[in-house]
């Protein structure tokens, strides 16, 4: 049980620096917009879908640069092992993506009300399902850990 609390606590905070710097990225990237484009409901509707994009990409790049040593931010005194680090980029960046892909087809198909319903209301519980689901995945025992040593 302490060990699932460590790895969520783990993935929750390195989740929440991505998103805050997300975040930022995408209000200076909408006050640029805002200040050189005509705003109509279509492109306001378009550049909010897009709000976790950064993140999926900044997940992606952590995932692709998790390859066999720690990086010295992220996971130098962490719990679980640079293999497992990159699997959980990997699946919280197909969570930003899915979220993407989602708020981008419901601006599409949907009320404006509705969108503005769903886009508030989506990604928080989907971060959460997805960080609990990767933290008792990435504490589960491996079947190698249980086999025998054998040696001199």
């Amino acid at each position: 049980m302490i060990r699932f609390v460590l790895v969520f606590w783990s993935i929750v905070w390195r989740s929440l620096v991505i998103i805050m710097l997300s975040a930022g990225i995408t209000w200076g990237l909408s006050e640029l917009l805002h200040s050189l484009f005509v705003q109509s409901e279509f492109s306001i509707k378009f550049r909010l879908s897009l709000t976790f994009l950064p993140a999926a990409f900044m997940f992606a790049i952590l995932a692709m640069r998790t390859n066999g040593f720690r990086n010295l931010l992220f996971e130098q005194r962490s719990v679980i092992s640079s293999a497992k680090w990159r699997q959980t980029y990997v699946g919280l960046a197909a969570c930003a993506f899915s979220i993407v892909a989602i708020s981008c087809i419901a601006a599409l198909t949907t009320s404006t009300d509705t969108w503005f319903a769903l886009r508030a209301l989506l990604p928080l519980p989907l971060f959460v399902l997805f960080g609990v689901g990767l933290a008792i995945w990435q504490t589960l025992d491996d079947p190698a850990d249980r086999l025998p040593k054998s040696g001199p």
